[in-house]
């Protein structure tokens, strides 16, 4: 097998569909974020991670507290072999003991941790079924010696059920009351408390409506529920005091426990033979139906074609779209990895290590879903939504809200309503249905009040254009994409630059798509405020080599040439090119300030020099370490945008470098300096004046994987959906002579082959549709399950 971009941790196999590690001590816990989009969990390569339904801070089911360096919270199976008392675990902790061989298997939508110890092996693989509130653990164990062996199987995790983190646990664990039941073969667990809901009755007065449950499908030679039983007084997860004990688990259960799961089996094995065991854990209505799913999983073959369901669903979800170049690093990405963290992570399960959210960001959520636009454009539309069903009447959004309460938080952040018509934008150029424009959603704050998704954009925009500045420019309020400048403008009177030219292109754009709605005067309204916004970018926001981030209340200039921190930022240089809002060699000039400025060996910062001091009118941003994070690190969402508007400039030098400079399987070659995963995104890489620079952080929970797939076949393969169809306008490394591209559009397949014989980083000779030369660079649309699109690049 050819192992691809392997280091002394890991590798991807072959077509990439598995990243295989082969230690247990990676730098940091890496690890897999399983979700069926209700159920969720993490796991980690050491077994380490917790478990939640719907949402994994509000309902979380196991106990997990955030630690990445000791990783010593999970979901934990013990090895015991009876006749000697060896005691291992095939992720290696909680017990410490390292196995003779390791592998953990991060796959989409399941892990497998295959270990070998004491002539044991173990392959343990953790998946969550499709449409059930449950995962499986199932387990091979098989004897390599020559003898006879006979061994147990333990495993240990603690309740949560309901809020996370509940750090005063000799409170919580007063609610909790555990039973083991024969007819299940396991334990069940119900709390008569649940922490977020507020009763008729007064605070914290409501049960939670849940049965947690953890069962095996055999009966279990012993189980235990109780924290002190299992570990001892003082004890330790590393060796319990009852697997020191050759009489097994005792069994307890009751209402007065520090709640835990703890299910015991032995086995006989005779030389070279297997057992197979499954576990399971989740959250039911009731008892009656914990039996009702646990019969789906009573034999091998049932949790066989559960996962194999989990598989095809995956393999649907991520071959909507598929690349073919000579960067193998950019196909794995794009083809696998990136869609898989933006929809298993972002917006299934929104949670990772790093942050466990649980909740839906207005701005966040929106961005990840373009995602979908390329194979399943409805659930773009489903979570346009979803959104507009959290704007209040008045306009504005939630900055965030939690399912299962609907709890959000009104904000002054100024661009988080903005994103509901810029993602419209990319779903009417995808799809060109005008038809969704007409769809009608209720509003938050007025479920009686319903109006079309179009008059929900429209009032977004009518917000912002209210919150405007004298001197023509929008007010950056508590935050404007970046919450860490959160005390610019609390007084209202501070203005964002950046948010001036992400606005100008809505503005543009909308005062078209309101002509075609035969709006003719909010049309010309939108594009004379649009004109006059450009006009006051270029009168207050150009600093003379680049463009302003925004102004305090008191009017002082943050990322100017006059500040000694924060001198410039990223954001203004890349949307003045992207929205296209000012004169091309200002562009151009901004660009090359990024480039003199911001570019670094990780890519561009998002801002430099590092505030070295807190500054209580730039806000929490600056209260960061300098080098990390948004304070002089680099920001993997923003360096996204670097490659749009390199390669808008036509510039595919600094557009390319900068994806070798951000992708995680470059940086992962290096993992003693990168820690991160290599397969996902991080959110952050700390910058040159952080004590880590070159750390990346963060990882799984970032938006920066949606874009980063987006801009890489957008601008640098450069097929993009317009109105008319497919837009072919690449801009690539000339040493490529040849790539491709698979894409569903509006309903069909396309095929498109690029060769490349003169070396050329753009420009289009020829292109040929079903064998027929087209006199256009666009694709048009054609009504056929499936196509062929042969491109010629060169000179024409």
């Amino acid at each position: 097998m050819h192992r691809q971009f392997e280091t002394e941790y890991g590798y991807f196999t072959d077509d990439g569909s598995e990243y295989i590690i082969t230690t247990p001590t990676t730098p940091k816990p890496w690890i897999n974020v399983i979700s069926n989009g209700e159920y969720g969990l993490t796991f980690s390569q050491s077994g380490g991670g917790f478990s939640w339904l719907i949402h994994s801070q509000f309902n979380r089911i196991t106990r997990w507290h955030q630690d990445l360096i000791r990783d010593n919270w999970g979901k934990y199976l013990y090895i015991r072999d009876e006749q000697t008392g060896a005691l291992w675990n095939p992720g290696r902790l909680p017990t410490g003991n390292d196995p003779d061989f390791f592998e953990c298997h991060h796959g989409f939508g399941y892990s497998r941790l295959i270990t070998e110890k004491n002539d044991i092996r173990t392959e343990f693989t953790i998946f969550v079924p499709l449409d059930d509130s449950l995962e499986i653990w199932d387990l091979k164990v098989r004897n390599l010696s020559g003898n006879d062996r006979c061994i147990s199987i333990t495993t240990y995790f603690e309740w949560c059920l309901g809020a996370a983190a509940d750090h005063h646990r000799e409170f919580h664990k007063n609610f909790i009351e555990t039973t083991f039941s024969s007819d299940i073969q396991g334990i069940t667990a119900n709390k008569r408390l649940w922490e977020i809901q507020k009763s008729h009755r007064g605070h914290w007065n409501t049960a939670y409506p849940y049965t947690g449950f953890h069962t095996v499908n055999r009966p279990p030679d012993g189980f235990e529920t109780d924290k002190e039983r299992f570990l001892g007084n003082y004890g330790s997860l590393s060796y319990p005091g009852a697997l020191m004990d050759s009489r097994g688990l005792q069994g307890s259960s009751g209402k007065w426990n520090d709640p835990i799961g703890s299910l015991q089996i032995r086995l006989e094995l005779a030389p070279n033979t297997e057992e197979r065991l499954h576990f399971s854990l989740g959250l039911a209505e009731d008892v009656e139906q914990v039996s009702e799913l646990l019969y789906r999983y009573q034999t091998d073959e049932h949790v066989n074609e559960s996962l194999r369901q989990v598989k095809r669903h995956w393999e649907s979800k991520l071959n909507g779209l598929t690349i073919r170049t000579p960067d193998k690093a950019m196909d794995l990405l794009v083809n696998k990895w990136l869609k898989y963290q933006a929809i298993s992570g972002r917006l299934y399960g929104r949670a990772a290590y790093y942050q466990q959210s649980g909740a839906y960001g207005f701005r966040d959520q929106l961005q990840d879903s373009q995602i979908y636009l390329t194979s399943e454009p409805e659930e773009t539309a489903r979570q346009i939504r979803l959104h507009a069903r959290h704007q209040l009447t008045n306009g504005t959004v939630l900055h965030w809200w939690h399912p299962i309460t609907e709890e959000g938080i009104e904000t002054q952040m100024t661009d988080d309503l903005l994103w509901l018509p810029f993602i419209l934008l990319s779903y009417l150029d995808e799809t060109n249905d005008h038809t969704f424009l007409n769809e009608k959603e209720p509003y938050y704050d007025d479920s009686d009040v319903e109006e079309s998704i179009y008059q929900h954009c429209t009032k977004a925009i009518e917000v912002a254009l209210d919150r405007f500045s004298s001197r023509g420019l929008p007010l950056i309020g508590a935050g404007d994409w970046n919450d860490g400048l959160s005390a610019v403008g609390l007084e209202m009177k501070g203005e964002s630059i950046w948010l001036g030219h992400f606005l100008y292109l809505i503005l543009r754009r909308f005062s078209k798509l309101a002509g075609l709605r035969n709006e003719s005067q909010r049309g010309e309204r939108y594009s004379r405020r649009a004109e006059e916004l450009a006009k006051a970018l270029q009168a207050h926001g150009w600093d003379g080599e680049w463009y302003l981030r925004a102004t305090k209340d008191s009017g002082e200039p943050v990322g100017s040439k006059a500040n000694s921190a924060g001198r410039i930022y990223l954001n203004p240089q890349t949307w003045a090119v992207i929205s296209e809002s000012g004169p091309g060699d200002r562009q151009w000039q901004a660009m090359q300030s990024v480039k003199r400025e911001l570019m670094r060996e990780i890519g561009p910062l998002l801002l430099f020099p590092a505030y070295e001091r807190p500054d209580e009118y730039i806000g929490y941003l600056s209260r960061y370490a300098p080098g990390t994070r948004e304070n002089g690190g680099l920001y993997t969402h923003a360096a996204t945008w670097a490659i749009q508007a390199f390669a808008m400039l036509g510039d595919i030098g600094g557009a390319y470098r900068v994806f070798q400079q951000i992708s995680p399987l470059h940086n992962g070659m290096t993992p003693d300096r990168y820690k991160g995963e290599p397969y996902v995104t991080p959110g952050n890489i700390d910058g040159p004046q952080s004590e880590r620079a070159g750390n990346g952080a963060w990882t799984w929970y970032t938006g920066s994987a949606s874009w980063l797939v987006k801009v890489l076949v957008d601008w640098i393969l450069g097929i993009r959906a317009v109105e008319g169809g497919l837009l072919i306008a690449p801009c690539i490394p000339p040493d490529w002579e040849e790539f491709g591209i698979t894409r569903r559009f509006r309903g069909t397949v396309y095929n498109i082959h690029f060769t490349n014989p003169e070396n050329a980083t753009s420009g289009i000779s020829s292109i040929t549709l079903n064998g027929g030369r087209i006199d256009s660079e666009v694709v048009p649309e054609v009504q056929e399950e499936e196509c062929e699109v042969e491109v010629v690049m060169g000179k024409v």
